[in-house]
């Protein structure tokens, strides 16, 4: 088994090392629109042709579906003419050799990306809208099985504008004519599927799949009123994370067996039905006229693709960077990868040499400050530091100038939001958040980081709506847990109202059910101090309280009396100050009860 594997990695050593430099005289394009950067070697009609579907059927399911159709990550959209040069660069990125997928998506903390083969036999439209429909379901945060994700993907991919009219879920004729001639999956084992599964992953079973996939999504969505209703409730359950089969079974009423039984007469239909709306707003602005790039401009492009793919890609990733600074020296872009490269090796000193150059050259590119300040913000994660940095400080102005290139990039907002999360005045780092989560809404980093914030400021009602609407669909477990127990903070602003307005004893109680509460080593760290000073403060008062009953005492001329109560408090007494007064007063006493006596 070992050597099995060994000699697949080799493989794919030699499958890497086997992609070379493109060429210094290829025709490539390039344009911008919204999020959308588009690299093409197709036409520049066809690169137009696919920008304008983009941003089209994006406002068309924006006003349609409550996805969430913008990302405050850029999308990069890489178009191959031909399926030669769009294989080279889908194996190298994805490692696996996959000769009947044309279109894919691929996505992470700083971007996402769509690729793309023109001239592919089931059209180009319909592969951008199925990657376009991953992007969405991205961005919206949702975790859905795979059946469903690429149900939906296949399910949008018909889409089509006519005049003002959208026609959405048009039938798939070959996946009607495989489901009528092939046995289907059992929905036990549709629904196991994930994407390390072997019939997602070979060529001969995947288009089971994706017909299936479709076909139950098409007969849920289309095929029966009484379906479709209680297909919302099984995205509801699914959402609030039931197990899939009872999820089914309680929203549909049926076991897997009587759907299987529905969906097999469903696809011998003769007719299928499919939505069309009226938009007559959805217009789209003019789009760029393509660019055409550089030889420096596109290796660094591909150079930056393949960095996307596995860390054995890196080699030939650095490679065509080394290529694109050499062909331009001036190459910001380029060294910032080059320095994200090294960041993602833990090689900080050259992560840091390389960023430093990117920025030293100037660039007008948002995304070269966003990724230095990130990787700023990172160090001083791992470091668990706390408070105000130079390091964080510098990631600020990193993002301020990212978000003054771009005012519309909600990443550079968010990590401007970020840097304020240590500080006492929470109020910038409020506004920066905001300003992130309107330009994404479905973000959950910067939602986090807003709860956190809110809860910083007392805004508990706020910090708690932003968890369950945004945070709580996403299902990220650890995350809402730390959001929520952010809301300590205002506990702990309460303590400090309590203590400061005289109820002690009510504020030292909510410290210690607070910490109860809490586990994150910070906010335990930050209680333990509170409440060992409140004890502190509160044994000084009680000192103090009882030494004034011993003058008291003394001036009554109780002074056995008095000294009992001084003798008692003494060793109690932590204050140096206070403790030395106590044996000033102690001494006096001795003094008037000796001339007493004479």
């Amino acid at each position: 088994m070992r050597r099995l594997l060994l000699l697949l990695l080799l493989f794919f050593a030699l499958q890497a090392a086997a992609l070379d430099l493109p060429r210094a005289n290829e025709k490539w394009i390039t344009l911008k629109v919204d999020e959308f950067q588009i690299i093409s070697n197709a036409s520049p009609a066809t690169t137009t042709e696919i920008a304008e579907n983009l941003v089209r059927m994006r406002a068309a399911i924006g006003q349609l579906t409550r996805l969430r159709v913008r990302s405050r990550l850029p999308a990069k959209v890489y178009v191959f003419a031909n399926e030669r040069t769009f294989a080279s660069y889908r194996d190298i990125v994805f490692r696996a050799n996959a000769t009947n997928i044309t279109g894919v998506f691929l996505g992470n903390e700083n971007e996402n990306f769509i690729l793309l083969q023109t001239g592919s036999p089931n059209g180009v439209d319909r592969i951008i809208y199925h990657e376009l429909t991953h992007y969405f379901v991205q961005n919206t945060g949702s975790r859905l099985p795979a059946w469903l994700n690429e149900g939906l993907a296949e399910y949008y991919s018909t889409f089509q504008t006519s005049g003002d009219q959208v026609h959405i879920g048009r039938p798939i004729a070959e996946h009607v004519l495989w489901l009528r001639d092939e046995r289907l999956i059992p929905l036990q084992d549709l629904f196991a599927v994930d994407r390390d599964s072997p019939i997602y992953n070979e060529t001969s079973r995947r288009g089971a799949f994706y017909a299936e996939s479709w076909g139950l999504l098409h007969y849920l969505m289309q095929g029966n009123e009484e379906r479709r209703a209680q297909f919302s409730t099984f995205l509801a359950l699914l959402a609030a994370h039931k197990p899939q089969q009872e999820a089914f079974e309680t929203a549909f009423g049926m076991n897997y067996a009587k759907m299987e039984s529905e969906l097999r007469a469903y696809v011998g239909r003769s007719l299928f039905h499919y939505m069309k709306y009226s938009l007559g707003d959805l217009t789209v602005g003019a789009i760029p006229k393509p660019e055409p790039m550089t030889y420096a401009s596109y290796v660094y492009a591909l150079g930056h693709l393949i960095a996307q793919g596995s860390r054995e890609n890196t080699p030939l990733a650095q490679q065509f960077l080394n290529e694109a600074v050499k062909a331009n020296p001036a190459n910001a872009e380029a060294y910032a990868d080059i320095a994200r490269i090294h960041d993602e090796a833990g090689r900080t000193s050259e992560a840091e040499t390389a960023y430093q150059r990117a920025v030293q050259l100037g660039s007008d590119d948002p995304e070269i400050y966003v990724l230095y300040g990130a990787s700023l913000i990172n160090r001083v994660a791992a470091r668990n530091s706390q408070g105000q940095s130079d390091e964080l400080l510098k990631a600020r102005k990193l993002f301020e100038r990212g978000a003054q290139l771009d005012p519309s990039s909600a990443r550079a907002w968010a990590g401007l939001g970020a840097t304020y999360l240590t500080e006492i005045d929470p109020a910038p780092g409020i506004v920066a958040l905001e300003k992130s989560l309107s330009l994404a809404p479905g973000d959950q980093q910067a939602a986090f980081h807003l709860a956190q914030l809110y809860a910083h400021a007392g805004r508990g009602d706020d910090a708690t709506k932003l968890i369950d609407t945004i945070l709580v669909p996403g299902g990220n477990t650890e995350m809402i847990a730390r959001a929520r127990e952010s809301l300590l903070s205002i506990d702990i602003k309460r303590v400090e109202t309590l203590t400061n307005s005289g109820k002690v004893k009510e504020g030292l109680a909510l410290a210690k059910a607070t910490l109860e509460k809490a586990t994150d080593p910070y906010l335990m760290l930050q209680l333990r101090e509170m409440i060992d000073t409140i004890e502190s403060w509160n044994a000084e008062e009680s000192a103090r309280n009882t030494l004034n009953d011993a003058v008291v005492m003394a001036n009554a001329g109780k002074y056995a009396e008095a000294l009992a109560v001084v003798d008692e408090i003494l060793p109690t007494i932590t204050d140096a100050q206070m403790q030395q007064k106590a044996r000033e007063f102690r001494d006096q006493v001795v003094e008037r009860a000796k001339r007493k006596k004479k």
